[in-house]
């Protein structure tokens, strides 16, 4: 079984994630082995609410949650936890640990786009983070079995959250 981190996540408390006003925004590349995690869910996610890929850029990924209630990130993380290993955050409530502020496969990503965002006022009101730690990331890599292995967990897990009452 893979570690899960739900530690500030409140499932049946706390404010609930409306399908019509949130955005789900898959971050990563898909010529990269498991950064295509994002990006991958993002589109396995389209025929349910409204979503987007995006290369996690933080000027760019405020200007995209601009004007949205809630915002769900979908990304791959190095942390040195276990391959496959998901992660889950309410980012409205704490920041995201330290070991992900360095740990997104991207040089600058979503940990300093929300922090950028909660200085300025421009966080939206509901942001949770789902990562998955990935362990193929050089260019032309196939998505790692341990990645594969638990997109389906994670696509029931972001349905259930984004329509529970």
């Amino acid at each position: 079984m893979y570690l899960v981190f739900c530690t500030f996540l409140e499932i049946n408390g706390g404010q609930n994630l409306n399908a019509e006003d949130s955005l789900i925004i898959g971050i990563g590349n898909r010529h990269r082995g498991d950064d295509a995690v994002g990006c991958i869910l993002a589109e396995r996610l389209k025929t349910h609410f409204e979503t987007l890929e995006h290369d996690g850029e933080p000027a760019s990924l405020m200007e995209v949650w601009d004007d949205r209630d809630s915002v769900v990130l979908i990304d791959a993380v190095s942390s040195g936890e276990k391959p496959g290993t998901i992660f889950h955050f309410d980012l409205q409530k704490k920041k995201l640990p330290e070991i992900f502020g360095h740990s997104s496969t991207h040089s600058f990503g979503v940990s300093e786009a929300v922090e950028l965002a909660r200085v300025f006022g421009k966080l939206p009101t509901r942001v949770i983070f789902w990562g998955v730690e990935g362990k193929n990331f050089s260019i032309g890599d196939d998505i790692s079995e341990e990645v594969s292995a638990v997109l389906e967990d994670i696509q029931g897990r972001i349905i259930k959250e984004m329509k529970h009452a």
